[in-house]
């Protein structure tokens, strides 16, 4: 099995910012009889490294038993093994995350906790942080004088904004993880200078170093025809960058972000990576071997992982 290296953004709205996100998770204490509702918890690390977030999703299975096939005189036994007390199955993932930038690197591995997964439940305790915050400007906006109203419409307007993710991705890999989804809604792309087709836009000419377009597609598109299309586009057009919007099979809007990278990140035996965490107590997961592996990839591709993601 295969542990692979997955590159992604986060956006969040400057009422917001993500030092603050992250400061809140860090605050958390994760154990065993306070894990969310799908048995997963998240530590995080805001202060030990002064360019990275650093964090690692630990899921905990419930099951007690595990099987394991033995050789036996030639003819394999299944042989049943009981958990001690005090021990869970668990997955893991590292992650690291670019203070300055918000793009991040994500380690996966085959039935382990997706970085899909991993963003919905950082979203989830972001939109808590946020209910947090928008009581405080109400109540503030009371002991001002507003009325109840008043003071709600403040809070609203204040944290307006919400918690976005981008999966990144090669052009080349862009068919396959399209494949993968249920509907393509639109494509964004990025042009490094602006180009106007109509007379209009001439007198932009002189300002304008940046131009987008956006393709909004029927909901009644054939799939199978528009990943060809898409794919085609992307390939085809001399972007910068660009992204697609597209609905995944459990209904869940996802953005797709395209730029030049390598197709992987890099990939490890899962056998292999494991060994290299082998007895790690789980608060000293910012100075693991797997943590340090993926700080340093990010630092030997600066170019993507200091990008500003405008």
């Amino acid at each position: 099995m295969l542990v692979r290296f997955v590159g992604f953004s986060i956006e969040v709205p400057d009422s917001l910012p993500l030092s603050e996100l992250m400061a809140s998770l860090a605050e958390e204490k994760a154990n065993f009889e306070h894990v969310d509702d799908i048995g997963r918890f998240m530590y995080v690390d805001d202060t030990s490294n002064s360019k990275y977030y650093l964090g690692l999703m630990l899921t905990v299975k419930n099951q007690r038993t595990f099987c394991e096939l033995k050789e036996n005189g030639g003819a394999p036994k299944i042989q049943v093994n009981s958990l001690d007390d005090d021990s869970r199955i668990t997955e893991f993932n590292f992650f690291v995350i670019n203070k300055a930038s918000g793009i991040g690197l994500y380690q996966y591995y085959h039935q382990s906790c997706s970085i899909s997964q991993a963003m919905k439940s950082m979203k989830k305790k972001f939109l808590r942080l946020k209910d947090v915050k928008k009581e405080v400007a109400k109540t503030t906006a009371q002991d001002e004088g507003k009325s109840e109203g008043a003071a709600k419409k403040v809070a609203g307007k204040k944290y307006n904004g919400t918690f976005k993710w981008q999966v990144l991705i090669n052009k080349s890999s862009l068919p396959v993880l399209l494949a993968e989804m249920k509907r393509i809604k639109a494509l964004e792309l990025d042009f490094a200078y602006l180009k106007p087709e109509q007379k209009m836009f001439r007198p932009l000419t002189g300002f304008v170093n940046k131009h987008r377009r956006k393709f909004s597609f029927s909901s009644q598109a054939p799939l199978q025809g528009l990943i060809d299309a898409v794919s085609s586009s992307v390939d085809e057009a001399d972007s910068e960058s660009g992204r697609v919007f597209a609905v995944d099979e459990s209904g869940i809007d996802r953005v797709i972000r395209i730029q030049d990278q390598p197709d992987s990140f890099g990939e490890y035996d899962y056998d292999e990576l494991a060994a290299q965490i082998s007895d790690l107590t789980v608060t000293d997961f910012a100075s693991s071997w797997v943590t340090d592996k993926l700080i340093e990839i990010c630092d030997d591709h600066k170019t993507i992982f200091e990008a500003k993601i405008r």
